[in-house]
């Protein structure tokens, strides 16, 4: 699933050794229609986002894919941002969703499932739930082990707690204040955040590039700025420039898009001006390991990553042979109705 012209590709939460981060509260303050989506996976509500937007594209809309952080080739939700009409798998978001929006609506998946086979299938779902759960805390403290330098590594008891905690935005960020509280050395904030930590602006976006994957980071980063001019920075050169682009996207309130490093979530990989049709990138996007990444896991965290993709599978085949698949067929030319209804309203 790559970017072709009016659509995007890109994450909007993350595994970090600082805890999972989600930028979804930034996403919803801009939302006027929300469908939010539930049940657990297999459920179809992947299938059915991916569906609806090839119909959107098909009408001549623009159609953002918010990536699913958990498997590669699926995805967590469906934005049309001329529209402002979100899709949401509420499954696949850590954060809690609140609704800014005049409306929404919320749609059960498993009501297309035949509730007998679930009955049957349900302690090991939840067992294996609970394992996912237990899993993704692993996933976190093993990038904390291999990304996280010794002088960064908090305490134990602090280390289980950011392990458990969800950060937004306003958390992140709050990292590289409290570095930059330090002076202009300190090891805790580059100087690209540094800027951006005193720019209060509502033409901000931000997302992720970057997934961790068992085969690897998965890097949506060259197909996304494919269409973009491009400044590779490298060096001194960079925080000058960068000052400059700044102070001018500032001035004239033109929108930017911020692309958050996944590993240093308080740090950015790169800067995207749509109005300049222009990407500032740090180093080579097509290199990720110019931007910290690396090109292979540690046995361990592969090991974890390895138990994470076979639990998840197995519980998505449990569910999955429970799906009612005519009831969704069926399902989806209403929910569409819907959708260009607000998309006309809107």
């Amino acid at each position: 699933m790559g970017n072709t012209s009016g659509i995007r590709h890109y994450y909007i939460e993350a595994f970090t050794p600082y805890g999972y981060v989600s930028l979804l509260p930034e996403l919803l303050k801009e939302i006027k229609y929300t469908y939010l989506l539930t049940g657990g996976p297999g459920t179809g509500k992947s299938t059915m986002m991916k569906l609806i937007g090839i119909q959107m594209i098909d009408r001549g809309n623009d159609v953002d894919y918010i990536r699913s952080i958990r498997e590669a080739d699926s995805v967590a939700g469906l934005y049309l941002p001329k529209h402002k009409i979100c899709l949401l798998d509420k499954d696949e978001f850590n954060w809690q969703i609140n609704f800014c929006g005049p409306y929404h609506r919320e749609i059960d998946f498993s009501s297309f499932c035949r509730q007998s086979r679930l009955e049957e299938h349900s302690p090991k779902i939840s067992q294996l739930g609970a394992s996912l759960a237990d899993i993704e805390q692993d996933i976190i403290a093993q990038l904390r082990k291999d990304y996280m330098p010794k002088k960064e590594e908090e305490s134990e008891e602090d280390s289980h707690a950011c392990q458990n905690k969800t950060r937004n935005l306003d958390a992140v960020l709050s990292l590289a204040w409290e570095g930059d509280q330090q002076g202009d050395d300190s090891p805790h904030i580059d100087e690209i955040t540094r800027i951006l930590s005193r720019i209060k602006a509502n033409n901000l976006s931000f997302y992720f590039l970057h997934s961790l994957q068992l085969e690897g980071w998965l890097n949506l980063a060259p197909r996304y700025i494919r269409d973009f001019d491009r400044i590779c920075l490298d060096g001194e050169e960079s925080a000058h420039l960068l000052r400059v682009l700044l102070e001018e996207v500032k001035c004239l309130g033109q929108a930017m898009e911020i692309i958050v490093h996944p590993l240093k979530p308080y740090t950015i990989v790169g800067l995207l001006f749509p109005e300049k049709n222009l990407a500032v990138w740090k180093g080579n996007p097509c290199r990720i390991e110019e931007q910290g990444f690396r090109m292979g896991h540690s046995t361990e965290l592969i090991a974890i990553l390895e138990q994470y993709r076979k639990n998840r599978l197995e519980l998505k085949n449990l569910i999955n042979d429970s799906v009612n698949f005519r009831g969704l067929d069926h399902f989806r030319s209403e929910l569409l109705s819907s959708i260009l209804t607000d998309l006309h309203q809107g």
